[in-house]
């Protein structure tokens, strides 16, 4: 949308995703297990008639549109690197891609107590990470710059209407996540306590804010940033702002936070959509061999490596980046 009125879009896209949280809440404790979206199509659609059908469906998309979305984790960390690596060639950021996936499969290649601590870990650095961003923000918030609104931006018309729809398809994408629990039901203990209550925000993945958002610091202004394809800085938005703040070294530091985050999104992404493959396979309508768990620790290992080994596919095709 080219300005602050992005904004609007969010909003909206926030009101569809609470909505959403809350649904996910109510299907996570009434029908707590692994699969999370195979299971409630299964039951919602009648478990041995249309459910089956359904699920079935389901699973199959799954097998691509799954891994595609863990996929533009992995490449947007690899991008978002360039800010302490500028130099990097496009080789380069494939392997990083291609690297950071297979160290998310040996990450997850173990019992789910192992996880669960690495998980803490993850989350700890998220917080600080957005803390970090959110009190500095609002020490230097200037409304003059942050609703800087160019003119006839609220005129209504077919190209605002496109507009609020990307921004808002944008803002979903970014707080997506909130349902990840609902796939491993059948590892959580009291998973109906468990569930989500309200949406969390999966902007963490990408660590840095969307291109056509507006940004609400006094010292960098959106118009810095737009057309993004005329302002390379535009993929590394949230470090040039710490580093207008703070200086070089704290903005190389803070990227390694932003980095973090980004890849405990893509980590928590694997954890849960390893699940559907084996719910499917283990309520027999997908390949038995998805069903198998390690002998020893007790996981769906060959789930966890089919999702794994596809998403790290994406990042070696070119047209990707």
């Amino acid at each position: 949308m080219g300005g602050p009125q992005a904004l609007v879009g969010w909003v909206a896209a926030l009101i569809i995703v609470v909505a959403d949280g809350l649904v996910w809440s109510e299907l996570g404790a009434a029908m707590p297990g692994s699969g999370g979206s195979y299971q409630y199509l299964r039951e919602g659609f009648g478990r041995e008639r249309w459910g089956r059908l359904v699920a079935f469906l389901f699973i199959w998309q799954f097998i691509l549109s799954g891994p595609l979305e863990i996929a533009s984790g992995y490449i947007g960390f690899a991008r978002y690197l360039r800010y302490v690596w500028p130099g990097v060639t496009q080789g380069g950021t494939i392997a990083v891609a291609m690297a950071v996936g297979a160290l998310n499969i040996a990450l997850l290649y173990r019992r789910i107590e192992s996880i669960g601590k690495l998980t803490v870990s993850l989350w700890i650095g998220t917080l600080v990470t957005t803390a970090a961003v959110v009190v500095t923000g609002l020490a230097r918030f200037d409304p003059a710059i942050a609703f800087d609104v160019p003119p006839g931006s609220f005129s209504f018309s077919i190209g605002f209407l496109f507009g609020l729809g990307a921004a808002s398809r944008v803002g979903i994408y970014d707080y997506l996540g909130y349902y990840n629990v609902a796939y491993i039901g059948d590892e959580v203990k009291d998973p109906g306590a468990s569930s989500p209550v309200d949406p969390d925000q999966r902007r963490r993945r990408r660590g840095d804010l969307p291109r056509d958002e507006p940004l609400d610091h006094r010292v960098v202004s959106w118009r810095e940033f737009v057309p993004a394809s005329a302002h390379p800085d535009s993929d590394f938005i949230v470090s040039t702002f710490m580093e207008r703040v703070y200086g070089a070294r704290v903005a190389t530091l803070f990227t390694a936070l932003v980095l973090w985050t980004a890849f405990g999104s893509v980590f928590a992404l694997l954890l849960g959509y390893s699940r559907i493959p084996y719910a499917a396979a283990v309520d027999g309508t997908f390949f038995r061999a998805f069903a198998r768990v390690h002998p020893t620790k007790r996981f769906p290992h060959v789930s966890l490596l089919l999702i794994g080994g596809i998403a790290i596919a994406p990042a070696r095709s070119r047209w990707a980046w």
